[in-house]
This record gives structure tokens, C-alpha cells and sequence, in this order.
């Protein structure tokens, strides 16, 4: 199922989804970041996705130490920026629970998802997110219950 939805996320984003009509904010106008926690501490190296709109746009960052992240497009230019969006937030990690090296694919470490698959499954998140035409910061408060 992951690979399922990394296929969809890269067709997007090759495919130049987020291209739409006049007027609608483009993401360089409209900075999206936020902070992930999970129980009350910062969540470092977690990937944050929104997916949405019409046509569909998808915006992904990675967060840092403190558990803040900005969102980018896909392909790592501009996007129109979609209403409503489904969100997911992942964090692969090796299977003894130590975080992944920089040079480290997923694949070859044998990574395993941290998070529950209500934030990190897009078919069963339960994370949602509307922008609007100003600057949003949208915070994620996770808990492992």
C-alpha cells in the first residue's frame, strides 16, 4: 500500500497537478509550515503531505528537530493551492526504533512506520486541513493513542 500511494504522490507531481485557475494563491505567495508533535515532544524527520484540490495539488516537507515544517510542492516548485486536503504524516524508522541515516533508503534498512496509520495511511488518516489565501500555519498535535 505504501508504494501504492509514493506511485501516486510522484505521478502527481510529473504530471503537473496543482495547475488551475486565475486567482487561486500560488504556493510561493502562501507559505505553509507548522509544528508536529506526538505525546507533547517535537516529532524530528517525519514526512508531512497534504494532497488536494482541483485539479489535485500535493505539498510535502519534512520536519526538523523541533518538529516545525514548510511545506513544498512535489516537484519543488510552485502549486496552486487547494482548499480542503487530506494530510498524512509518516516517520520510517529502522526496525530497533533509531532513525534512519541521511544516505539510508527505507528499503534497504528495513524501515517499519512509527507513526499509527490514522496519520500516516492516507486511506485511513483522520488528518484534514483547509488554506485559505493567507499565510497558514497548521499545527499537528499526534498522540500514539
Amino acid at each position: 500500500m505504501r508504494n501504492s500511494f509514493t506511485a501516486a504522490v510522484v505521478c502527481l507531481a510529473i504530471c503537473g497537478c496543482g495547475k488551475g485557475g486565475p486567482g487561486r494563491p500560488k504556493l510561493s505567495d502562501l507559505p505553509i509550515k507548522g509544528v508536529v508533535t506526538l505525546d507533547g515532544k517535537p516529532l524530528a524527520g517525519a514526512d508531512v503531505v497534504f494532497m488536494g484540490g482541483e485539479p489535485p495539488a500535493v505539498l510535502a516537507g519534512k520536519t526538523k528537530d523541533d518538529g516545525s515544517y514548510q511545506l513544498q510542492t512535489a516537484a519543488g516548485g510552485e502549486a496552486n493551492v487547494p482548499g480542503n486536503c487530506k494530510v498524512t504524516i509518516s516517520r520510517l524508522v529502522k526496525p530497533d526504533g533509531s532513525p534512519l541515516a541521511a544516505d539510508e533508503t527505507p528499503a534497504d534498512a528495513g524501515a517499519v512506520e512509527q507513526l499509527p496509520g490514522k496519520y500516516s495511511r492516507f486511506d485511513r488518516t483522520t488528518l484534514t486541513a483547509t488554506l485559505t489565501s493567507a499565510e497558514a500555519t497548521i499545527d499537528f498535535p499526534l498522540t500514539t493513542q
